[in-house]
């Protein structure tokens, strides 16, 4: 993979690009993770362009317009990424989300779905209204709270900690509390991604009506042990739109970049 820039307002945007076909992919990673983590996409035949954008915040990006990232962001970063690699810069595109990314790939398609060719989510985040990201990114309050226990995060640390033990939350995700609030640098991440992408604000009912217009396919891959995203969600999203989305249930947690069935779904997405 090359890593490459665009200018985009006052910011640089780092992306990598592997392959050199002819159908754009677009990739959207997770939370405190970067670009590289498509490195492990197969792309036999050399079918498709792969262009894996770091997020602000993360990775070689350097964000310069505050805590502010919208899904029109997005498009016009996209635009001009595929513009500069040869691309029509309104050319159709696959999509790929994981995790966080997931969320970001849901709003975009809400918002711009003449745009998807086909997409793909990886354990997504976005499928659900998440009470506490809500409270933390669109109220006052909440986000004031949030920045507090940014800086002071011990006692929600404790918090989990009883919750876990009283069978509120489950071990997995009092394991993710901890690993992400221990570390000053990533508190310091989350609190800016958190509320930066609070403009990426997914709505399953207009998602779903969309994938029905268009007949977009989509592909669903979840972690059969994830505690953070589980199946369920999935499941529950696909009501009614099942003939335009196969969902898959791999035997691994939350970490579905490492499972072979992910790093080949390239090979086996439609031609269409």
């Amino acid at each position: 993979m090359s890593r490459k820039f665009i200018s985009y307002k006052q910011s640089n945007i780092s992306y990598l690009r592997s392959g050199s076909g002819l159908q754009p992919v677009i990739c959207l990673h997770g939370f405190n993770e970067d670009a590289c983590s498509f490195a492990v996409l197969e792309n036999k035949n050399n079918r498709y362009a792969v262009f894996s954008i770091d997020a602000p915040f993360h990775g070689a990006t350097q964000w310069r317009e505050g805590l502010h990232y919208s899904p029109a962001d997005l498009y016009a970063i996209i635009g001009i990424i595929l513009k500069t690699e040869g691309f029509a810069p309104k050319e159709a595109f696959t999509l790929i989300g994981f995790s966080l990314g997931g969320r970001l790939a849901l709003s975009f398609y809400e918002h711009y779905p003449q745009s998807i060719k086909q997409l793909v989510l990886i354990a997504p985040d976005g499928l659900k209204v998440n009470g506490w990201y809500w409270l933390a990114a669109h109220t006052s309050i909440g986000n004031r709270a949030f920045h507090f226990t940014m800086h002071h995060p011990g006692w929600f640390i404790r918090m989990a900690g009883l919750f876990s033990r009283l069978g509120i939350i489950n071990t997995g995700v009092k394991k993710f509390v901890v690993q992400y609030l221990s570390q000053d640098a990533v508190r310091n991440i989350l609190y800016k991604a958190w509320t930066a992408f609070r403009f990426f604000d997914p709505h399953s009912r207009k998602i779903k009506k969309n994938i029905a217009r268009y007949k977009t396919p989509l592909q669903l891959y979840f972690g059969a042990y994830d505690n953070v995203i589980p199946a369920a969600s999935g499941f529950k999203f696909l009501k009614g739109i099942e003939a335009y989305a196969p969902i898959h249930v791999l035997e691994t947690g939350h970490r579905l970049l490492q499972a072979r069935e992910v790093q080949g779904l390239l090979n086996d997405l439609s031609e269409k």
